[in-house]
């Protein structure tokens, strides 16, 4: 069997580098229930690490935890215990990236919200997909999500406070994103992505505001009240999210209910790609 560096002593430097209260935590999310075969949440997690640095399988990975005396538990058994695991891991891991960096206080509530793909052994282009969330004044994360290929990028699946403003590139310009984000209260800046954005004036007739660029100047700004239609679930009806004065388009794009300010600049519209 492949040896696994999770051996004791590296196991103790790794154990100063996790949260303090795990048992506590791993309750709280249903991550551990009952200590049957498995003696407490430590264990637990360094079994999950031993998956991640390793290409043994399951069955693999449980033989070492029971040579060690880590754990007594079947490959059946630590594939039920870590399905269970999943919400508290990703409280662990958002607990241990965000004590890496002290929390600014006070300033305007920034979020910048981001993904990336992970891959291990194997021919699949895409494994695992990190969804992330991330206070740029202090590089500290503020929530990490982990799901399979099929999990899509999108402000929804975030959440998020009253009067926070949230930063995403064109991936997360989406109506349904924004309106989610907009019934939390916080505020949106994403660049405009036309593909997904439809533009409607205070009449619901749509609108190009490539059309506009002749009339924005070279030094100024001007505002444009418009209306993003937001599809409706298969239940539902169509909403309207209204863009009201205050919000403004800048010259990375269109952005929908953000902080106040002008509403398209001076930039040439041909530069924003549509």
């Amino acid at each position: 069997m492949q040896s696994l560096p999770l051996h004791e002593d590296e196991w103790e430097y790794v154990r100063t580098l996790l949260p303090s209260d795990p048992e506590e935590s791993a309750r709280k999310t249903n991550a551990l229930l009952r200590c049957r075969n498995v003696p407490d949440a430590t264990a637990l997690i360094r079994m999950a690490l031993a998956c991640a640095v390793s290409d043994l399988s399951l069955k693999d990975v449980a033989a070492w935890a029971s040579a060690l005396d880590v754990a007594q538990i079947t490959g059946p058994g630590l594939f039920y215990r870590l399905r269970e695991a999943e919400g508290w891991l990703e409280h662990v891991s958002a607990r241990v990236l965000a004590e890496q960096v002290p929390q600014a206080a006070g300033g305007w509530p920034v979020r910048t919200v981001d993904a990336t793909v992970m891959n291990g052994p194997g021919r699949k282009a895409v494994q695992w997909r990190a969804h992330v969330q991330i206070d740029p004044m202090t590089g500290g994360f503020r929530a990490v999500e982990l799901t399979d290929d099929s999990g899509g990028e999108k402000v929804g699946r975030h959440h998020f406070r009253a009067g926070e403003v949230v930063l995403g590139d064109r991936a997360y310009a989406t109506a349904r994103g924004i309106h989610a984000v907009r019934q939390a209260e916080a505020h949106v800046i994403a660049r405009f992505n036309p593909g997904n954005l439809r533009t409607c004036d205070g009449r619901r007739r749509r609108i190009y505001l490539a059309e506009k660029e002749a009339g924005i100047p070279i030094v100024g700004e001007v505002e444009f009240d418009i209306m993003i239609p937001v599809p409706p679930k298969t239940d539902q009806k169509p909403q309207d999210l209204e863009i009201r004065e205050g919000d403004y388009m800048d010259s990375g794009g269109c952005n929908a209910n953000c902080v106040n300010g002008g509403a398209l600049t001076s930039q040439p519209v041909d530069n924003l790609q549509f």
